[in-house]
């Protein structure tokens, strides 16, 4: 058990790889035809993507206002784990959506404005996260300066920005807003935002009183 604190990082990244293959081969057995497995899998890892990236978010705000939150060190500490994972899920999910439904590049010609909009946003979430994940170690943020490294992490919020957009234009779960993955998005993000707005009203009022 301690083993498993001490380098939860660590076990984060193995359970994630654990998972995405358990997903792939669970979703292989039981789909018998090649073209829904592939659907079901861009789904899977999809979801699974933006579970990671939500608490990944969560971290901070939550740590902040639950401060007797028994595995809260542990919690922070994971957390650069956790965005790796983020990406690492996204990627799958790209390489199945772009190369198994998409067919590759030769399938763009074929999507509409919408479609094509909802890539690039992906796409461009996909850039940012991967930046995040290579600089997640410690080596790269003693090379960066935490300055630089924190001012660089801090675009996580713009990459989910556009993966919210991008999960709302083309979602095959999210078509449905009144759907139970929808509420259950929704929900989180209120609870997220309450977290967060809680939080900054906090550092405001500190900055303000310095100030005086």
């Amino acid at each position: 058990m301690f083993s498993l604190i001490r380098n939860i990082r660590f076990h984060i990244l193995l359970f994630s790889i654990a998972l995405s293959l358990i997903t792939y081969f669970l979703i292989t057995l039981v789909i018998p035809q090649r073209p829904l497995q592939i659907t079901w899998l861009t789904q899977a890892y999809a979801l699974l993507a933006i579970t990671f990236l939500y608490f990944a978010l969560l971290c901070g705000p939550f740590c902040y206002t639950f401060r007797g939150f028994p595995y809260r060190a542990q919690y922070l500490k994971a957390r650069r784990a956790i965005g790796v994972s983020v990406f690492y899920f996204g990627l799958l999910h790209s390489l199945f959506a772009f190369f198994g439904k998409l067919g590759g590049f030769g399938g763009l010609g074929l999507l509409d404005n919408k479609y094509l909009l909802a890539i690039s946003l992906s796409f461009t979430a996909l850039i940012i996260l991967f930046l995040m994940a290579v600089t997640s170690f410690d080596f790269m943020i003693a090379k960066l300066t935490f300055t630089k490294w924190k001012m660089l992490h801090r675009f996580v919020y713009l990459a989910s920005v556009l993966v919210l957009i991008h999960a709302l234009m083309v979602g095959t779960h999210f078509q449905d807003l009144s759907s139970p993955i929808s509420l259950i998005l929704f929900v989180a993000v209120a609870f997220l935002l309450i977290l967060e707005v809680r939080r900054i009203t906090s550092f405001l009022r500190r900055k303000f009183k310095k100030t005086k």
